[in-house]
This record gives C-alpha cells, structure tokens and sequence, in this order.
C-alpha cells in the first residue's frame, strides 16, 4: 500500500447532526413574509381576547384561546383549543386538546386526541388513541385508522368507524372482525412487498441487514435523525422559491426510503427468526415474509404496539442510511442463509 495515500472513513453521524443544528438556526431566523399567526417554525399563540383569521405553524406547539375564525394548521406539534375555532383543525404530528367548540372538522394524523366540547363536523384520526371527555359531542363521525377509543362514547351522534386494530366499543380491548380482516390485507400486501425486494434488490436489502445487525444502536439513531434533517430540510426548500421542485422530489424519496427501512427490519427479523430455527435453506423470500408479518404482528402487542413498528422502521432506515454512508464494506454479503451458515461454519 501506498504509504502517501490515506483511507478516510466519513462517518454520517456527526455531519446529520450538525446539519440539523445549522438548518435548525436557519429555519428559525426571522421571516418578515409570514405574520405571528401564521409561522413556519415557532409556537403560537392567541390570546383569550385575541380574534384571528388562520392560525398555522409548521413546527412548534399551537395554542387557541380566542376566535379563529377559519382554520387551524399544525405540522409538528401539540394543539390545544380553548376558546373557539370557526374552521377546520388540522394536525400532522402532535397531540390535539379540544376544551372549546369546533365549528369544522378535526384531522390528526399521527397523535392523541382528547375532545371535550362540541365538534359540528368529523373527528378523523390516523394513528393514536381518542378520549371522549364528558363535555364532547360530535355531531359528524368518528373515525380512526389504528386507536383506541375511550371515555363517553355516547357523544358521537354521528357513525363511529374503524380500520385499524383497537376500536374499543365494549372495553374488551380486543380488535373487531372488520379490524383484523384490514389488519390481515394490509399485513400481506406488506409482506408481498418484502419478497419482491428480496427477489428484486437482494443485495442492498442484505447489506442493509448486516449494518442493522452489526450495530443496532447506531442504525436506530441514524434513523431517528433522519426525521428532523428531512423536516428541516423541507423548512428550508418551502422557503427558497427556487427550492420547491426539489421539495418535490425530495417528499416521495424519503417516504420511499423509510418503507425500505421497513423491508430491510423485516428482512433482518425474519434472517434471525429462520437462523434459531434452524431453516436457513428456504431462503431469502420466506425470510422476507416470515419478518414483515413478525412486524405487522407488533401492532398487537399492548402499550407498545403503536410505537414498536415505528422504531423498527427507523431501526432499518438507519441501517440503509449506514450502507450508503459507510465507506467501509460489511464483513459479509450472502445471498442466501444457507451460504450465510456455510460461510460461518467455514470460519
């Protein structure tokens, strides 16, 4: 080897951080172009005599304790309503208190949602649990895509709906027919997706694997990372004009990035699942099914199924985030476990 020339590793993880410190103190910099109720980053706030007519923010906790008089916008944050919102309530990533009425419908897409006061339109939650408090009355529908609901049940006057796991109607805490059979669809449409990356992508699926299995730790961090660098970086393309068509392409390559990082925790799962068991010669398609149903069965698991898939998730798009920065190669790639036993029985 040449003694003048030198290897050098980049390593990925202090430059994520540092870029979401340095893009953190860029989003938050002041921006004549947007008013105090409407911010892209930074909490907001309407005084209980304050009347306002759109209250949004992209990140930071939003709080209402007057008049909105059209609608309410949060990306990433908390909602709290304690005075009155003529509109609709829209939340991407926070929690949502409703103390005061709602004239419009009610949006949450990854969050709890306590409603105590009347809601003239639909309540429609995606992932999280709904409390019913003893003040809440809906007057449109309830519906949720995987939560738990609790509390007064009775104040929905309009169809109470589920496609998820966990609609509790009689506190039994067990998932209703309707639930499972969507829960079953969505879980084997997961699972043909993992076989075709097993079949399609073998390598970067298996080398993903390998850094998720040589550092776990390392790979979970990387992808929880991720999330605010990507959310950062959305701040900053919306902002510059000439960044939008990036912000185009930069949305779908991230969500496609974590939905392999959920194929790659499959893959792993199930690489580790068919090695105890001793059936490595099936290969790599059964592998791939045999995790990705191993992850959609996490979501019955109490307290933590609403998180654990998440973390997985992050688990394996760290893993990817490993093999495209890491410039050193995985101590090894096999296409196959019986390759992988052979390998390891020969050393």
């Amino acid at each position: 080897m040449n003694p003048s020339l030198t290897s050098v590793r980049v390593d990925a993880l202090p430059l994520l951080t540092i870029s979401v410190v340095i893009l953190g103190l860029v989003a938050l910099l002041p921006l004549p172009a947007h008013a105090a109720e409407e911010r892209l980053v930074g909490d907001v706030m309407v005084g209980s005599q304050e009347v306002e007519r759109n209250v949004s923010t992209g990140a930071g906790d939003l709080e209402v304790r007057g008049l909105v008089e059209n609608d309410v916008h949060s990306g990433f944050g908390d909602v709290l309503v304690g005075g009155e919102v003529r509109g609709d309530i829209d939340a991407g990533f926070g929690d949502v208190e409703i103390e005061g009425p709602v004239e419009g419908d009610v949006r949450a897409e990854f969050g709890d949602v306590f409603v105590n006061a009347p809601v003239k339109g639909d309540v429609s939650v995606g992932w999280g649990d709904v409390d019913l408090g003893p003040e809440a009355r809906i007057s449109g529908n309830l519906e949720c895509e995987s939560c738990e609901i609790t509390g007064n049940r009775g104040a929905v006057e309009g169809h109470m709906m589920a496609r998820g796991m966990a609609l509790d109607f009689d506190e039994s805490h067990e998932p209703g027919i309707l639930g499972f059979v969507g829960w079953l669809f969505a879980a084997l449409a997961f699972a043909a997706c993992a076989v075709l990356a097993a079949v399609l992508a073998p390598g970067p699926l298996a080398s993903a694997a390998r850094r998720a299995e040589e550092s776990p730790g390392r790979a979970f961090v990387y992808g929880l990372v991720s999330l605010p660098v990507f959310f950062v970086l959305c701040v900053v393309l919306a902002v510059t004009i000439i960044g939008i068509p990036l912000l185009l392409l930069l949305v779908p390559a991230y969500l496609a990035l974590l939905f392999f990082g959920a194929l790659v925790a499959s893959f792993f799962i199930g690489t580790r699942v068919l090695m105890v068991t001793g059936r490595y010669r099936v290969g790599n398609a059964l592998a791939a099914v045999v995790g990705a149903m191993i992850l959609a069965g996490t979501t019955f698991i109490p307290v933590l199924g609403d998180l654990l898939p998440y973390a997985l998730s992050l688990l394996g798009t760290g893993a990817v985030i490993l093999a495209l920065f890491s410039r050193r190669r995985p101590r090894a790639s096999h296409p196959s476990y019986e390759a992988y036993v052979r390998d390891r029985a020969g050393g």
